[in-house]
């Protein structure tokens, strides 16, 4: 028995198949999803998406939403997602760069946020993309 998975942006659907297991990062920590599951919504937080389908492995950099599992169907819901070949590293290392050089002048609290924001963001890019050189 597989899932049936959509991952859904603004702008395209990112992915829409089967898989035999999701790991999906959610507000209170990653969760796994087999068939099976039982319902549930969830918040998603910024992290790396894994979908694997049999012999393959497919790894989105997401930007938090929602998710939805019922019966056997995942509806990902997210601002942005990245699949592993489509991020530029270098435009990500300058992002974060420039990000941290950032930290040490005086921001206010609202500022700090976003750029601690911004470097979660980068992180999670950078290490999805290391999946697409294995």
């Amino acid at each position: 028995m597989k899932l049936e998975v959509k991952v859904i942006t603004p702008d395209r659907i990112v992915y829409d198949g089967p898989a035999d297991s999701l790991m999906i990062p959610g507000k209170d920590g990653y969760f796994g999803v087999l068939p099976n599951h039982a319902p549930m919504i969830s918040a998603l937080d910024i992290g790396e998406l894994k979908i694997k389908n049999e012999f393959q492995e497919y790894y989105y950099a997401i930007d938090g939403g929602f998710c939805e599992i019922k019966k056997n169907r995942v509806v990902i819901i997210t601002l942005s997602a990245q699949r592993a070949d489509e991020i530029d590293d270098n435009a990500i290392l300058a992002s974060l760069q420039e990000a941290k050089k950032r930290l040490n002048s005086k921001l206010e609290s609202k500022e700090l946020l976003q750029l601690q924001i911004t470097i979660r963001r980068a992180s999670v890019l950078l290490e999805v993309s290391r999946h697409r050189r294995r």
